[in-house]
């Protein structure tokens, strides 16, 4: 009996096992055109489900999408957004923005922000698969498709990064699967460089040989987050190379390019000439800011620069190594090369411009491609041993596979019930409601800058908070204006600098912590009050 014996699918000569079993069944077809269209949605719909419940989300609005949601937020008509001054400040993301404000416009939906997450989450995992596949041909084998699936599932799993920030410390938790820098693809909430997944779609269309498609993937991915337009023209010019390489064809190749530079050019000009002026003044102090101070885990390589970027630079290398024989090769060793060699540029240059390029957020799909090479390589040699190319062992390992993608996804769904249950009773969260009910039009919040959620709670316009920021340069320096300005004011509840925000700022209302002393400024008045913050009304 072998592993594409039909029998060992079969607890009985008529009841089939659990229908998870049928996910893989076809998988070991040779020939794509063996599994149907209706199947192949029904894989995909499958496995995005258990991948997806497996890696988890946070609650919305968390982190950075209180930044990012906020324009489209605010043009749907969300509360009084429309009214905050950084909802008015140039978006950075305006495709993103829009996908925000039609589907919140239209739906009302907050929901449907997970299931668009789930979805790069399933191109995510369906393309490495594919990648995986196309260097060390899984398909081959039922098991070692299941192994890979279970092992890929659990590396990205809410449970094993649970696990491993506990053993190793916070800096470690994505290990498996982040770039340098605190940057990566997914991670725990949707935001515009999640749509970083089209790379790795790109690449693996070009493996495919549809050159054309992507070269469309990838800009479609600096379309909704310009931050990928350095990755899309590493790639691009990669796929040039090696169709020149292969077709000696130049025209083609010069095509590749052309396609994609007159895709990219309207998003390119919008990010070249609405986000400051190279030569001014202004645009120095204002990428200063973003680099020291706000933004230095990021924007400083000595910042990030530590044990686990020296991991991931290992994986890389093996990784690299491992598909030396390959068509990817040359995309992986480009890509990795001009990310090292701009790095190093920067380190020497000290150039904010540069850092404020992320060279080295090329790594953020290097990575995790290198560790997908690296598992596929150890999964086909582990399962060539002998002693697993007996049925029984087979068998052991398709039933092992199975209840690691369960538990993965068990984990993953209560992770997420209890950070939403940690959300709902984080302590702003009552004074955040209480506004949002009722708060008028005209109304702007002195909030502490630590109140990274209060816009999104409230629906209400914050004065200024630390997480969320605006990116041309007049806007960051307001923005540097207001922080200082409620880090002093936060310090020892200065009257006069409150009095200041009132008359030139137009603040209507000030939270102050209810550990803090009253509030005994002229005209301030306490409307609300609970056991961890007081809400006074200011007037002018």
């Amino acid at each position: 009996m072998n592993d594409d014996d039909p029998s060992l699918w079969y607890t009985s000569s008529d009841i089939p096992v659990h229908p998870i079993y049928q996910f893989t069944q076809n998988m070991d077809q040779t020939s794509p055109i063996a599994i149907r269209l209706p199947q192949k949605i029904a894989y995909f719909i499958l496995g995005t489900l258990l991948f997806a419940a497996a890696y988890s989300q946070s609650p919305l609005f968390t982190s950075n999408q209180n930044q990012y949601f906020l324009h489209g937020l605010a043009q749907a008509g969300f509360g009084t957004l429309r009214e905050d001054w950084l909802a008015n400040t140039l978006d950075p993301t305006p495709v993103f923005s829009l996908l925000v404000n039609l589907t919140y416009r239209y739906t009302h939906l907050q929901s449907i922000f997970y299931l668009y997450y789930a979805l790069l989450m399933g191109i995510y995992l369906f393309t490495m698969f594919g990648i995986a596949d196309y260097l060390f041909d899984l398909r081959s084998s039922r098991t070692k498709t299941l192994l890979f699936l279970a092992l890929f599932i659990t590396i990205h799993s809410a449970g094993l990064r649970f696990a491993i920030g506990r053993a190793l410390g916070t800096n470690w938790t994505y290990i498996l699967e982040d770039g340098v820098a605190d940057q990566r693809l997914l991670g725990p909430v949707l935001q515009p460089s999640s749509f970083g997944v089209l790379s790795i779609l790109s690449i693996y269309l070009f493996l495919k040989s549809r050159l054309y498609l992507a070269t469309i993937a990838v800009v479609l991915a600096s379309i909704v987050h310009p931050t990928y337009l350095l990755s899309a023209a590493v790639l691009v010019l990669a796929y040039m190379l090696i169709r020149f390489r292969d077709s000696r064809q130049l025209k083609q190749s010069i095509m590749i390019g052309v396609i994609a530079l007159i895709l990219v050019t309207p998003v390119a000009i919008y990010v070249f000439t609405s986000f400051g002026n190279p030569t001014a003044d202004i645009t120095d102090k204002a990428r200063q800011i973003l680099v020291d101070y706000r933004i230095p885990d990021h924007a400083i390589v000595s910042q990030w620069l530590d044990a686990t970027a020296l991991v991931k630079l290992g994986l890389v290398i093996i990784g690299i190594y491992l598909v030396r024989k390959t068509r990817i090769f040359i995309v992986l060793l480009l890509a990795a090369t001009t990310s090292i060699l701009l790095t190093l540029l920067q380190v020497i240059t000290n150039s904010n411009t540069l850092a404020l390029l992320f060279p080295w957020r090329l790594s953020v799909f290097i990575v995790p491609i290198a560790v997908t090479i690296i598992l596929a390589y150890l999964v086909t040699h582990l399962l060539d041993l002998p002693p697993l190319q007996i049925p029984k062992s087979k068998r052991w390992v398709q039933i092992a596979s199975f209840v690691i993608i369960i538990c993965s996804v068990v984990v993953g769904v209560t992770r997420f019930k209890l950070d939403l249950e940690r959300k709902m009773d984080e302590p702003e969260r009552a004074i955040e409601n209480y506004i949002y009910t009722q708060h008028i039009p005209g109304e702007v919040y002195l909030t502490p800058i630590k109140l990274q959620d209060f816009r999104l709670n409230s629906g209400a316009p914050a004065f200024v908070d630390f997480k969320s920021i605006p990116y041309k340069d007049a806007d960051v320096l307001e923005w540097y204006r207001r922080v200082r300005l409620v880090e002093r004011f936060y310090k020892n509840l200065d009257c006069s600098l409150l009095a200041r925000m009132v008359e030139e700022d137009h603040v209507t209302h000030a939270i102050i912590e209810a550990d803090r002393p009253d509030l005994e400024c002229p005209s301030s008045f306490q409307i609300y009050h609970d056991k961890d913050f007081v809400l006074y009304r200011l007037a002018s």
